[in-house]
């Protein structure tokens, strides 16, 4: 009785271990959009209608500039996958700011770097890109979360396989050579 009792208790103890290493990492409002989060191009056209709501966007950090108490993040907007995950696509969704309260190192969240933030739409910053004009609307953040860099193999599409020294694919030359110039 007592080898079934300990047996279950270690059963237990496993499955509990096993589920919090399962648990992600990515905060709780960038896995989940608000019910009435509204898209970057709706804000900018029109902003004053949308001031104060909640909004999830992400994309690629084009600066970053530290001030006394926050970070300042110009941003390239992306569409997002359901998770929160910036897509990988030449499309722009516009440019906002977002303001974080916390200094954030640049050479971490430096260009080219994906990030989400969800917070609040304070008001929007008239601004340029290159001699044109802009108007970029501004998130105080309340949750940020910096996407992992993704690695890119031999063949210019991200794979882990192609880290492990030992990993011999079979299909390589037959397959590889053609896929990639036919289906890109």
């Amino acid at each position: 009785m007592r080898y079934h009792l300990a047996k279950s208790r270690c059963a237990v103890l496993l499955l509990a271990l096993l589920l919090s290493a399962c648990a992600s990492q990515v905060p709780l409002n960038i896995r989940k959009a608000p019910a009435d989060n509204p898209a970057l191009e709706q804000v900018r056209e029109n902003t004053t209608g949308y001031l104060g709501r909640q909004v999830r966007w992400g994309g690629t950090i084009i600066a970053t500039s530290n001030r006394e108490a926050s970070t300042v993040l110009t941003m390239l907007g992306r569409p997002l996958y359901r998770g929160g995950e910036p897509k990988f696509t030449d499309d722009s969704t516009g440019r906002f700011i977002a303001i974080v309260p916390e200094f954030l190192d640049p050479q971490v969240y430096a260009p080219d770097r994906q990030v989400t933030v969800s917070g609040t739409l304070l008001h929007t910053e008239d601004g340029k890109v290159g001699e044109h004009p802009y108007n970029y609307p501004v998130v105080q953040a309340d949750a940020w979360y910096l996407w992992p860099e993704i690695t890119y193999g031999p063949y210019g599409y991200p794979s882990p396989l192609w880290q492990d020294p030992w990993y011999y694919d079979p299909w390589y030359p037959y397959v590889y050579p053609y896929r990639y110039r036919y289906w890109r």
